[in-house]
């Protein structure tokens, strides 16, 4: 009998073991942060390139789209190297400004998960699309990239790092332009953390979203999957990440932040295998059940960020009239 109960402690250790064992794997995995840019490393407003990184995607689509996109009509020769501090005490966030315009809006662009920076392509050309529709932009590293202030060396999924675009929204009041003339662009998981932004500052009127998670157990899920994994070892994932960064990844449920005093477009490729479509219809079908002013459009034949590649001029036009119906 003792044997038998030995024999089973020791096998309950073991899968207790494996369990909590794979959630760290696959959360170390998730959020463990690679401080560069990638192959865009050291890339400028006037020297970025779609094609630097092709190579790496899979997606043969994708590849080709980005291989020949004529990335060299959308530099930008002019802009200004900023620091300011975030609302995160101590915490010193670089930034790119491009204030070309004046008394015309300012669209604060942040940048989705690493390796990433705003020396990435997408915000590079979403800056360019910008400033051909006359706003002026600042693109910044949130924390523990670019040239912004190192704090950890996991990923906070936004839950701490909304307050770097804080931040920024201060020091453009700080250098002259008002509230209603300050909007947000977010892309992948920037368009999550710009969304948290917003929530904590009512003063934020007009949020853009390109291809954001929208609630937590989708997003676990879908994750997870990406190891060959079961929805089953979602709570030791989720503690892991915890462990690791100090934040609470359930809170990680972006539509749950949006608010009925703002408005909102939401972007998402057809396609998209990053970031499944499931999460856009979820954001339409929230919105549309509480009231939300919100935008859509579904891109077609698009991955994950494609669509301001694809598609720039049809996207520029976009986001013209969404900013300047929401913003003075």
């Amino acid at each position: 009998m003792k044997k038998l109960l030995k024999y089973l402690i020791s096998i309950f250790i073991i899968i207790i073991f494996i369990y909590y064992g794979a959630g760290f794997y696959v959360a170390y995995q998730i959020l463990k942060i690679d401080f560069s840019c990638g192959m865009h490393e050291g890339s400028l407003p006037n020297t970025w390139s779609t094609s630097i990184d092709a190579h790496e995607y899979d997606d043969i689509l994708q590849r080709k789209l980005r291989e020949n996109f004529p990335y060299k009509n959308y530099h930008l020769d002019e802009w200004q190297d900023v620091y300011f501090l975030s609302r995160e005490k101590d915490i010193k966030i670089n930034g790119w400004l491009f204030n070309y315009f004046p008394n015309r809006p300012i669209i604060i662009v942040t940048h989705g998960i690493n390796p990433n920076g705003k020396c990435k392509s997408e915000s590079n050309l979403i800056t360019s699309l910008l400033v051909s529709k006359n706003f002026n932009v600042l693109t910044i590293d949130l924390r523990n990239y670019g040239q912004s202030d190192r704090t950890s060396e996991y990923e906070d999924l936004g839950l701490k790092s909304y307050k770097d675009i804080l931040g920024a929204f201060d020091f453009l009041k700080n250098i002259g332009f008002k509230s209603n003339q300050i909007g947000l662009h977010g892309i992948s998981l920037g368009a999550s953390t710009s969304i948290f932004a917003a929530y904590e500052e009512p003063e934020i009127l007009a949020i853009w979203s390109d291809s954001p998670i929208a609630e937590f157990n989708m997003a676990l899920t879908d994750e997870i999957a990406r190891y060959g994994l079961s929805i089953e070892f979602g709570p030791a994932v989720s503690f892991a990440g915890k462990i690791l960064t100090g934040i609470d990844p359930t809170l990680l449920s972006p539509a749950f932040k949006l608010t009925k005093t703002q408005s909102y477009f939401f972007t998402h490729g057809d396609n998209d295998t990053r970031v499944l479509t499931r999460h856009f219809e979820y954001y339409k079908n929230y919105t549309a059940k509480n009231r939300i002013n919100a935008q859509y459009w579904l891109a077609k034949d698009s991955n994950h960020v494609d669509s301001m590649i694809k598609y720039p001029e049809e996207y520029a036009d976009k986001m013209e009239l969404f900013f300047n119906s929401n913003l003075k």
